[in-house]
């Protein structure tokens, strides 16, 4: 009934279903679900004061694109310091029962490591052919850790044979992931940390540096102190040391929870203060990734119009009835709020009419029916399966007989009355027997939506996680009136993801500047920069990266870099042809057309040679993203940078900052500011050579950050079995950065 003009909800779900659950899925049927229709929303955003300001002049920043209007404001959150009273309170407990019995074993640790091992040759010897085991046992180099052990070389060289093997079993290569490689890698954490806390003496006294330098970042010292009341701050302020104040957890920095989080995984390396790394983490636990794609686009990709013709031929009361009738109407959808699952309700309304003719000796009656029909279903999108509720109909039916054909006058009328008496009953009926068959015929049609498998997120990027060394992505899916959403978290075991929640999406910058609501967007996603900290810092850390290696880390996690889109032919040729565009008739082109190819034919022509640069990146944030206050700053932390025969051996940190602006279409995107940000953290001047170098290490930095992010639209593949949206451009409309949350929103 439902299957036409294109149109078929199982087509709806192939599409839908494979983004919102990441398991394989199977269909059950739940009878006793109730129907509800047009259910409130009570999701509401976090209490939180919005303020906006038209922020520094526009001066200070890069020339922008005409039209380009330049976005800045801020969000504060309010946090309670006695959190931050009962945290200090929580260390103190902590320092009073440091355990050395509690410290990593190292003879277990290391006897651990070498049967893991003897694991991982074992299970290459069984499990794969020479060639093959030869290169993986080229590629570990297991015998530097291995002599190391059993020469009994001094903690730090087999601390340094460790890191360096544990860094090998941490990458892109397929088979990393298997359980011999994965259970090696964990032994050897174990191993590092029981190395590092080798000395029972010592390793408590480095616990006890951990908890002070914890319980300084939320200290700082007052010069002029004064009671808090004095202050109209919070009275709990008075437990303070005097000349102290409390700083709340809203007040550390990105750099400052970093070190913080350094700070945890050092306790927990340890086996100490558990209870500080489990509170500090309760305060950071607001899942850091959200995604929502907006309910109009799931309904409106459902929405269809039912023109359904039928053949009549029925026997009621005795009576043979034939010929045609036809239900016209729609298909509709509605969410429906729920958490845990997404709630979806697909209902048909629709006019039914009839012409027939019916045969019962000796007289024939031509009659006519019209009414309404309904029917709908419920479902419920879990992790684990499709959940169909119990398919629910009504029909009600009117019909009148318009004559009775028999020649004689008398029969007529006889005919006519008894079929007048006849009618109530013969409608009850019809309606019976309607309902049941649109009841029947949606039930089939929305039965095939659960009946196809769907691909398992988990069996995709489990392998990619474990050979990463990534922590495990929990998440969870829901759906309001509005929206469909998932949540997700990325956060390792002593790491911490965000402090506050997102903002809401309606308080977010637009180009519009009154947010985004139901209706005004596509899909829109929220990325926390904790993500970054949990996951690429620790595999990129002490790494040597180059402008090639990014390019390959990059194409192997499957990110598409966006390629320049060449002009036409004939426009190339014309320029080169006419010396850069001298004499070129420009009449009928762009003046954007021109500019980029005359800067393609430019970039074509023979360039002094570029050496490429590497830099071997730092331990602690080798890579970090901030974002607040409207702007984004992306860098990267080294300690050595060389190009061709030139090296210089300092600390560097290198930075891009990011401003949103608006377009005169009402697109926004992200440009840098002129340059990058290149410093050397220390007091230690450089030297004339380095100074030199600092110059080409300038240049490189510089093309390694592009000027723009989020520029260019997107397009939605032609594969798409939803014609609504197959082939669809969405344009960035939303771009927010607040208090480390990046919000992009497209429509």
């Amino acid at each position: 009934m439902l299957q036409l003009n294109g149109f078929s909800i199982a087509a709806l779900f192939a599409v839908i279903v494979p983004a919102l659950c990441p398991a394989g899925l199977t269909a059950r049927t739940s009878a006793d679900w109730p129907i509800v229709e047009n259910a409130p929303v009570s999701i509401q955003p976090a209490s939180m004061h919005v303020s906006h300001d038209a922020g520094p002049s526009l001066s200070a920043y890069p020339p922008l694109p005409e039209g380009a209007v330049l976005l800045n404001s801020s969000v504060h959150y309010f946090d309670s310091i006695d959190r931050v009273a009962g945290l200090l309170d929580t260390i103190d407990r902590a320092r009073e029962a440091l355990d050395p019995d509690r410290l990593p074993n190292l003879e277990k640790a290391e006897a651990a490591v070498i049967e893991a091992m003897a694991g991982i040759e074992s299970y290459l010897e069984r499990s794969t052919n020479d060639s093959n085991q030869s290169a993986w046992l080229s590629y570990l180099t297991l015998e530097p850790l291995s002599d190391a052990i059993s020469n009994g070389d001094s903690v730090s060289k087999r601390g340094r044979a460790a890191v360096e093997l544990e860094s090998r079993l941490r990458g892109l290569h397929v088979g990393l992931e298997l359980e011999p490689m994965v259970r090696l890698r964990r032994n050897l954490q174990t191993y590092i940390a029981a190395l590092r806390y080798s000395d029972p003496k010592r390793g408590l006294q480095s616990v006890e540096k951990q908890l002070d330098a914890i319980a300084e970042l939320f200290v700082v010292k007052d010069e002029t102190p004064k009671r808090a009341r004095d202050r109209g701050g919070d009275s709990s302020e008075e437990a303070a040391s005097p000349g102290l104040t409390h700083r709340r957890l809203d007040e550390l920095s990105a750099e400052e929870i970093a070190r913080l989080e350094r700070l945890l995984s050092g306790l927990s390396d340890a086996n100490q203060a558990p209870a500080v790394t489990s509170q500090i983490r309760s305060y950071f636990s607001k899942p850091n990734l959200r995604g929502w794609v907006d309910g109009r686009t799931i309904t409106d990709a459902l929405s269809r119009p039912v023109n359904n013709p039928n053949d009549v031929n029925d026997c009621i009361l005795g009576t043979r009835l034939l010929g045609s009738a036809r239900i016209v109407g729609n298909v509709t959808a509605q969410l429906l709020p729920s958490d845990g699952h997404v709630r979806l309700m697909v209902r048909m309304d629709g006019a039914f009419s009839s012409n027939t003719r019916g045969f019962r000796k000796p007289i024939t009656l031509d009659s006519n029916a019209n009414g309404q029909v309904y029917a709908a279903r419920q479902f419920a999108i879990t992790e684990r399966g499709i959940v169909l509720g119990a398919t629910v109909g009504t029909a009600d039916l009117s019909s009148r007989v318009k004559r009775i054909n028999h020649p004689l006058k008398l029969v007529r009328k006889i005919a006519m009355r008894k079929a007048n008496e006849q009618r109530p009953l013969a409608e009850a009926i019809s309606e019976n027997k309607l309902r049941d068959q649109t009841v029947r015929e949606f039930d089939m049609q929305t039965a095939k939506a659960a009946e196809r498998e769907f691909p398992s997120i988990d069996e995709a990027i489990n392998p990619w996680f474990r050979r990463l060394d990534l922590p495990a992505l929990t998440r969870t899916i829901g759906s309001t009136t509005n929206a469909v959403y998932s949540r997700a978290n990325l956060q390792r075991d002593s790491g911490l993801a965000a402090l506050v929640e997102p903002p809401s999406l309606s308080a977010i910058r637009s180009a519009t500047g009154q947010g985004i609501h139901p209706g005004s967007y596509f899909s829109a996603v929220q990325v926390h920069q904790s993500v970054l900290d949990n996951t690429i810092t620790n595999l990129l850390s002490g790494q040597t990266m180059s402008p090639a290696k990014i390019n390959e880390l990059v194409g192997a996690l499957g990110i598409a870099l966006p390629k320049p889109i060449p002009a036409p032919p004939e426009v190339t040729a014309a320029i080169i042809e006419t010396s850069v565009g001298v004499d070129l008739d420009v009449d009928e082109l762009s003046l954007d057309t021109v500019v980029d190819t005359v800067a393609e034919v430019a970039d074509s022509e023979p360039a002094p040679s570029e050496e490429d640069f590497e830099v071997d990146l730092h331990s602690f944030r080798p890579v970090f993203v901030e974002a607040d206050n409207q702007t984004l700053r992306i860098g990267l932390r080294g300690t050595r940078f060389a190009q061709g025969d030139r090296e210089i051996k300092r600390t560097l940190e290198v930075a891009a900052t990011y401003r949103p602006v608006i377009g005169e279409d009402s697109t926004m995107w992200l440009i840098r500011d002129d340059e990058v940000d290149l410093s050397f953290p220390g007091t230690r001047r450089l030297t004339i050579s380095q100074t030199a170098i600092k110059t080409n290490m300038e240049k490189s930095f510089n093309d390694l950050f592009p000027n723009e992010l989020l520029h260019r639209n997107f397009t939605l593949p032609e594969t798409i079995k939803l014609p609504a949206l197959a082939g669809r451009e969405l344009k960035v409309h939303a771009i927010d950065l607040t208090d480390g949350w990046i919000s992009i929103a497209v429509r």
